[in-house]
């Protein structure tokens, strides 16, 4: 072996190895994964994708926080045992999802978990450096501020939870373009046929109104909500035949009303219509979301995302009484300041100025809508009390997927406490 050939096969044996110790980490997270949920899931190539580019942003952070501290020539080496750590952490954190779910119950909690996890990672980073302590104070500082803005870019913008996914929730691109013209036509005879079958109130007995409405049209997981939603609430409180449902879809355009403004409009105003004193309005919406902003995606139908100001005044227009009104959509925590009001419970699987997770076409329920209805609600009538329930639920999730956590909201007006609890004394 000739000298040049030493020169540039070395360097390339530590590359190999810090490789080695990323495909490592997937490993593990593969395997923790399949051993928490059972056997019978496949490799996703979207979560392969996000794997890919979580991995990137980290390589990234080290090589930056290595620059700035004039110590690239350890980025080999920090790369390999950082990951092999990160592969550690996946299984025991895990594990201890699974043993002792205790400590994922609140989001004190999950943020303690992370906390430890960080300066785990960051001991060892500041480790390697080795430098005399003045040296060592400042470049551990450097560090600890370039990793911990990576951990936040990577657990909020590439999440792995994709990863191992099962085939029943897989989906094949079998786009049929929807007839916009005819989808339009059908609308006043799809919201009439609603409408007259809804169920009279009856006076004197506390009755749930209920809309449960699915937003964006190309993944069809808000339309399955929609109908698993309505048949929770008529188990619950007997809603089924005074329930409209709206939904966006381009699997089945013409099953419910468009969830556009205008059906949305005039179903509230239907609902206000009928509605007595004693009765509550049951609103689920889900969608996808930004801050202030609900989506109504159907693009072929061309229809406009809800803002928060319009939704406030489509409930005031309405006349509805007491509601209860759940929102589950990235950042709708935005919408309480608008929406809330004395003789409503609010509900948002989101704070404002966070995502919620769990939008994916072919899935069963969005993460907050499973842990809340799904969940909770089956087995806590009272969504006052199934809200902690749910919201503990979400943070084990999130944490465990390694998600920012989305804070889920409710505020619960000085009037409807009395309203919900005749309510469900007449169950």
């Amino acid at each position: 072996m000739s000298v040049s050939e030493t020169v540039v096969r070395t360097p390339a044996r530590p590359a190999l190895v810090a490789l080695a110790a990323i495909l490592l980490s997937w490993l593990a997270e593969i395997a923790a994964q399949v051993g928490y949920f059972g056997p019978g899931g496949e490799l996703s190539l979207w979560g392969v994708q996000m794997a890919v580019a979580q991995s990137a942003v980290v390589v990234a952070g080290l090589v930056l926080a290595l620059a700035l501290v004039r110590r690239l020539d350890l980025l080999a080496r920090a790369v390999t045992l950082l990951f092999l750590l990160v592969a550690v952490l996946n299984l025991a954190l895990w594990t201890l999802y699974g043993e002792a779910p205790q400590l994922f119950e609140t989001p004190e909690r999950v943020a303690v978990v992370r906390g430890v996890t960080h300066a785990v990672q960051i001991a060892l980073l500041v480790w390697l450096l080795r430098a005399p302590w003045r040296a060592w104070l400042r470049a551990g500082l450097v560090i600890a501020v370039v990793f911990l803005a990576t951990k936040e870019v990577v657990l909020r913008w590439f999440s792995v939870d994709e990863l191992y996914v099962f085939p029943d929730a897989s989906w094949e691109e079998t786009y049929v373009p929807v007839d916009v013209e005819a989808l339009y036509a059908a609308q006043d005879r799809l919201m009439g046929e609603q409408v007259a079958d809804l169920a009279p109130q009856l006076p004197g007995e506390p009755d749930v109104f209920a809309l449960a409405l699915g937003g964006t049209s190309y993944q069809s997981v808000f339309l399955t909500e929609v109908e698993s939603v309505s048949a929770i609430l008529d188990a619950q409180y007997g809603s089924g035949k005074r329930t409209l449902r709206l939904a966006n879809s381009e699997d089945a355009p013409t099953r419910y009303p468009l969830a556009n403004r205008a059906n949305l409009a005039r179903a509230l105003l239907e609902i206000g219509k009928r509605q007595g004193p004693e009765d509550v309005a049951f609103l689920f919406l889900t969608s996808h979301g930004g801050e202030d902003v609900f989506s109504l995606n159907f693009y072929e139908a061309g229809t406009r995302d809800l803002t928060s100001a319009e939704f406030a005044q489509m409930l005031d227009d309405s006349g509805i009484g007491p509601a209860v009104i759940v929102l589950s959509a990235c950042h709708s925590g935005s919408f309480l300041d608008e929406i809330a009001a004395p003789d409503r419970l609010v509900i948002t699987a989101a704070r404002g100025d966070r995502t919620s997770f769990g939008c994916r076409d072919g899935a069963e329920w969005t993460e907050f809508g499973q842990s809340f209805f799904d969940r909770a609600l089956r087995a806590e009538p009272d969504p006052r009390k199934a809200f902690p329930l749910a919201a503990q639920d979400v943070a084990r999730k999130e944490v465990m997927d390694g998600l920012t956590p989305s804070l889920p909201q409710m505020v619960e007006g000085a009037e409807i406490g009395p309203v919900l609890d005749r309510l469900l004394a007449g169950r």
